[in-house]
C-alpha cells in the first residue's frame, strides 16, 4: 500500500521546506490583501443595489487594514457623495492575534466576515499533502494527513478536536454541496455508460473506425489530442469524455495510460481557458468585470470584462504552448524522463499502466470497461449515439439556461450572444453535467436492450463494474475539495502572496505573478481559487508599478495561465485527479510523468512569453522562439520509445 520513501527525495523535500520557511512573509502586504478580500465580501453584499446612490461613510480604523478599506471604497466609488439624509454605510474592523475581522451595516442589512492571519504554518496543509504523496505514493493517506494537520492548527493545536472537525466542519459540507455531488454523479454515470457501451461492442467499433486514421502510437496520440481540442466548452466534460472514450484506442495501439492522462489533462483546461465560448470564460470574465475600475485611468484598457479577456488571448502563453507541446510530442515520438520509461514499457509488450499507488487495485480492471460481450456485433453507432447524446444535451441545456435572459436585440451570430449564454448558464453547470451523464446512461441501456445485445442484468452489472473502478478515485477527489477549503481557511494563498517582495521592477511583474499563481495553484489544488485570489492582487500591482498597457495585460494573462500551470503539476488538484481517473492511470504516475512537460511549457511561457513580452518582443517572435525551444528540448533530451 505504501512505497518505500527515497532517502534522496526525503532530504531534498526537507531542504525545500526549511528554505520556504526561511522566506519572510510581508505582514503589511498580508494585511492589505486581507482587507481587500474582506471589503469585497462585505461591500458587495451591502451595496449590491446601492452603488449609484449617495452614501455617507461612517468608518472606524486607522491601521493598515483601515487604510486599505478606505482606498477600496474610493476605488470602487461606493462613497460617491456625502449628502444630508443619505443612507449611512457603517464599517468597523478589528484585529486579534489570529485574525482580521470586518463588519458593516447599511440600512437594514448587515454583513461580517473574518480572515485568518497568514503565517508560515499556513503552508503546512498543502506541504504535508504534497510531500507525503511524493514520498509514500499514497495520495489518500497524504491528503488526509495534510487536512488533519491544517484543521488541527485551525482548532488550536488539539489533534483529537482537529480530527473531529475534519469530518464535521469540512468533509460533511463537501459531501452535502450540490455542485460537488453533481460532479461526482456525472463522473460515475459517465464511466458507467462507457462500460455499457464497451460491453455491447460500441467501443470496439469506434476504435476500429478511428484506427483508419490512427495506425500507430503517434497517430493515436494525435487523434486523442484533436478530440481534446474539439471539446472546448468545459474542462470536466472534456477530461471525462475524452479520457474514457479514447482509452480503448490508445490501449490497442500501445500508448501508455500515463501518456493518455497527460494528453487529456493538457488539452482540457488550456482549451477551455482560452475558448471564446466555454464555462471558464464566464468565470474569468466575471473576475475581470470586478477589476475594470483599477484600470479606469489607463489608456487602451477595454471597458468590459469580455473585451479584456479578448485582449489577453494572444498573451495566454502557457495555455497555447502546452497545447502545442502535446502535438509536438505526438508528432516527434519523443518523450522525457518517466514518460519515456512508461512508453518504452508498453511498446515492449508490458502493461499499459502499473498499479503502484493506493487505489490502483480498484483500477486494475479499468481496461476491461471496453471488453465487449462475446458474440455481439461491433457497431459504431452504439458508441456515437450515447456519447453524442451527452454532448448534445450539455450544449442544449447551456443554451436553454442562458437564452431566456438574453436581450432580444442580440443576434445569435454575435459573440456577445454566446458569451451571455455561458455566463448565465454557469451556475447550472453541475446540474447540466449530472443530467447529461444520466441521459447518456439511459440511452446506452435502451440501445443495448432494443438490439438484444445485453440483458438488463448484464447491462446493470457492466454499469456497476464501471462505477466501482472509481471508488478510490472519488475518495481522492473528495479529499482534494476538502484540502482546498482547508487551505482557504488557513490563508495559504495569502501567505504565499506575502512572500513576494513588494518592490519589483515593472518588467518583472508579469513573470512574478505567473510564478506566484503557479505556486498558489500547486499548493491549493485550485486554478479557479488562485485566479480569484491573485487577480485582485495583480491588477493594482501592475497599475501602480507600471501603468503601461503591455504590463497590465501581460499580468492579467499571467495570473490565469500560472493558475493552470500550477494546477497541472499539483497532485491535489481535482482536474489532475479526474484526468488520472478517466484514463485509468495510477494518480501519482500521472503527476510524475506530466511534470516535465508542464515545466517545459512553463519555461517557454515564462522566459519567452511573460518576460519577453514585457521587454518588448513581438508576439510572433515569442511564439516562434517558444516552439523552437520546446522542439529543441524534445530533440536533445527526449528519446523514442
Amino acid at each position: 500500500m505504501f512505497s518505500k520513501p527515497s532517502p534522496k527525495l526525503a532530504v531534498v523535500s526537507l531542504a525545500f521546506v526549511l528554505g520556504l520557511f526561511a522566506v519572510p512573509i510581508d505582514q503589511e502586504i498580508v494585511a492589505q490583501q486581507s482587507a481587500a478580500r474582506m471589503g469585497r465580501v462585505v461591500f458587495s453584499e451591502l451595496l449590491a443595489e446601492n452603488t449609484s446612490q449617495p452614501i455617507v461613510l461612517d468608518f472606524a480604523g486607522d491601521s493598515i487594514v483601515g487604510a486599505e478599506l478606505r482606498a477600496l471604497i474610493e476605488r470602487r466609488k461606493y462613497a460617491l457623495l456625502v449628502e444630508e439624509g443619505a443612507p449611512v454605510l457603517s464599517v468597523r474592523h478589528s484585529e486579534s492575534d489570529a485574525s482580521f475581522e470586518l463588519s458593516g451595516t447599511f440600512g437594514d442589512k448587515s454583513k461580517s466576515t473574518a480572515i485568518r492571519k497568514a503565517e508560515h504554518l499556513s503552508l503546512l496543509p498543502p506541504l504535508i499533502a504534497v510531500l507525503l504523496a511524493l514520498l509514500i505514493r499514497n495520495i489518500v493517506a497524504s491528503l488526509f494527513m495534510g487536512i488533519w494537520a491544517g484543521v488541527t492548527l485551525l482548532k488550536g493545536g488539539n489533534p483529537l478536536l482537529g480530527l473531529w472537525a475534519v469530518f464535521v466542519d469540512y468533509v460533511y459540507p463537501v459531501l452535502t454541496d450540490s455542485f460537488n455531488l453533481q460532479i461526482l454523479g456525472f463522473t460515475l454515470s459517465l464511466v458507467g455508460m462507457v462500460a455499457v457501451v464497451g460491453r455491447m461492442g460500441g467501443t470496439k467499433a469506434l476504435v476500429n473506425a478511428v484506427s483508419r486514421f490512427a495506425k500507430g502510437p503517434r497517430s493515436a496520440q494525435t487523434v486523442t489530442a484533436s478530440m481534446g481540442t474539439v471539446i472546448f466548452f468545459d474542462d470536466y466534460a472534456n477530461t471525462l469524455v475524452v479520457g474514457t472514450t479514447a482509452r480503448a484506442l490508445t490501449d490497442k495501439l500501445r500508448v501508455s495510460r500515463e501518456k493518455l492522462a497527460y494528453i487529456v489533462d493538457s488539452t482540457s483546461a488550456p482549451v477551455a481557458g482560452i475558448a471564446i465560448i466555454s464555462t471558464w470564460v464566464g468565470y474569468e470574465v466575471g473576475l475581470f468585470d470586478g477589476l475594470l475600475v483599477e484600470f479606469s485611468h489607463v489608456v487602451g484598457v477595454p471597458s468590459t470584462g469580455y473585451g479584456l479577456f479578448f485582449s489577453i488571448i494572444p498573451l495566454r502563453f502557457y495555455c497555447i504552448f502546452a497545447l502545442v507541446l502535446v502535438f509536438l510530442t505526438a508528432f516527434s515520438g519523443r518523450d522525457l524522463g518517466a514518460m519515456y520509461r512508461a512508453e518504452k514499457r508498453v511498446r515492449a509488450g508490458g502493461p499499459v499502466s502499473l498499479p503502484k499507488d493506493a487505489g490502483a487495485s480498484s483500477r486494475e480492471n479499468a481496461g476491461e470497461l471496453s471488453l465487449e460481450k462475446p458474440g455481439v456485433p461491433p457497431r459504431m453507432i452504439n458508441a456515437i449515439i450515447p456519447v453524442g447524446s451527452v454532448l448534445t444535451f450539455i450544449a442544449f441545456r447551456i443554451w436553454q439556461y442562458g437564452h431566456p435572459t438574453l436581450e432580444s436585440s442580440l443576434s445569435a451570430w454575435s459573440i456577445d450572444y454566446w458569451r451571455l449564454i455561458f455566463i448565465n448558464a454557469g451556475d447550472h453547470m453541475g446540474e447540466v453535467l449530472l443530467v447529461a451523464g444520466l441521459v447518456g446512461s439511459l440511452v446506452a441501456f435502451g440501445m443495448s436492450f432494443f438490439q438484444g445485445l445485453l440483458t438488463p442484468k448484464e447491462a446493470l452489472q457492466a454499469y456497476g463494474k464501471g462505477m466501482r473502478t472509481l471508488s478510490e478515485a472519488c475518495m481522492i477527489l473528495i479529499l482534494a475539495w476538502v484540502i482546498k477549503n482547508v487551505c482557504s481557511d488557513s490563508s495559504t494563498g495569502l501567505a504565499l502572496v506575502g512572500m513576494v517582495a513588494k518592490s519589483l521592477p515593472a518588467a518583472a511583474v508579469p513573470l512574478t505573478v505567473f510564478f506566484l499563481a503557479g505556486i498558489v495553484a500547486f499548493s491549493t489544488g485550485s486554478s479557479w481559487g488562485t485566479m480569484a485570489l491573485l487577480l485582485p492582487v495583480a491588477a493594482p500591482l501592475a497599475t501602480a508599478l507600471s501603468g503601461e498597457l503591455v504590463i497590465i495585460l501581460a499580468s492579467m494573462g499571467a495570473v490565469l495561465d500560472g493558475a493552470i500551470w500550477g494546477d497541472h503539476c499539483s497532485p491535489i488538484s481535482d482536474t489532475t485527479v479526474l484526468s488520472s481517473t478517466a484514463t485509468g492511470c495510477p494518480h501519482m504516475d500521472h503527476v510524475k510523468t506530466q511534470f516535465p512537460y508542464a515545466t517545459l511549457a512553463m519555461l517557454a511561457a515564462g522566459g519567452f512569453g511573460y518576460w519577453g513580452y514585457a521587454m518588448g518582443l513581438p508576439i510572433l517572435v515569442i511564439y516562434l522562439a517558444g516552439i523552437v525551444f520546446m522542439g529543441s528540448v524534445l530533440l536533445a533530451l527526449g528519446k523514442k520509445a
